[in-house]
């Protein structure tokens, strides 16, 4: 295992992609905070337009933001998990494209221990993507406006919601490597995976489940959206007590469900 775990992380770091997807991130939460004050005043101006009020505008720095606020800015969300999406795809059905896959099975590596290294690595895409795109906002928000003093009330706005939005994407992965395991090429697997991502196709499945459950048994009252991990994303500290009921549930399914479908298929698939 640990060999395998050696192999899969060497080749992680010698993926392009690997880099590409990693740069966008960075790049995109920082251009998020850098207009972060202008999307502020174009939305007041125009609210102070509707109501005839004259609007000159605000200086964010004025009124006390720093580089802790750019963070508050990356805890709402960021596109970390389509990037990783799109790079776990690559990641997985590259090697089946390539061979690579084959040439391990016929050497007699064993096939879990082959599934669980690459999944084990795809969930540290995430925590690296969420380390340096947080690097980037705290700069840029420094630039801007000021390096600030850390303050208690951060632990709740800042450190547990990106927290909790990284432990979606790390888990997240056992969903979008199973896909890539089950598809085995990359461009179906790409597709299929931004979508479950970016939660076009949770929300399709749940509209699907709404409609059935209303017009065949008259069932009006189901809510699925907290069971469908990407609900836990950007969620402002503390949760609710409905939320915290069913949390670790989900975690856990996503996690186990996927990660057991995907290596019994590859365990018992052939490989050609």
């Amino acid at each position: 295992m640990i060999g395998m775990l050696r192999s899969e992380i060497y080749k992680l770091f010698k993926k392009k992609s690997f880099y590409i997807c990693g740069l966008i991130s960075m790049i995109l939460i920082g251009l998020t905070v850098w207009t972060y004050e202008w999307q502020v005043n174009d939305q007041l101006g125009a609210q102070y337009a509707q109501l005839g009020i004259p609007f000159d505008g605000i200086d964010l720095k004025r009124m006390g933001y720093t580089a802790w606020n750019a963070l508050e800015i990356f805890a709402q969300g960021s596109n970390i998990g389509l990037l990783c999406a799109i790079f776990s795809s690559i990641f997985v059905c590259s090697e089946f494209s390539s061979g690579a896959i084959k040439n391990l099975a016929i050497r007699g590596k064993n096939r879990f221990i082959m599934y669980f290294s690459k999944l084990i690595v795809c969930m540290l895409v995430p925590i690296i993507y969420v380390l340096f795109s947080a690097l980037s906002a705290y700069l840029v928000g420094a630039y801007i406006w000021s390096a600030g003093e850390w303050k208690n009330q951060y632990v709740d706005s800042i450190l547990i919601p990106i927290g909790l939005n990284t432990l979606v994407q790390v888990i997240l992965q056992s969903v979008l490597v199973m896909i890539g395991y089950l598809l085995r090429s990359s461009g179906w697997a790409m597709a299929l995976n931004f979508g479950i991502a970016a939660g076009v196709v949770p929300a399709l499945m749940m509209a699907g489940v709404n409609y059935i459950s209303r017009n065949w048994f008259g069932i009006t009252n189901v809510v699925l959206s907290k069971y469908w991990i990407g609900f836990y994303e950007g969620k402002a500290w503390p949760l609710e007590d409905s939320i915290k009921s069913c949390i670790i549930w989900v975690f856990l399914a996503y996690l186990i469900i996927p990660s057991i479908i995907g290596s019994i298929v590859f365990w018992k698939r052939e490989i050609k």
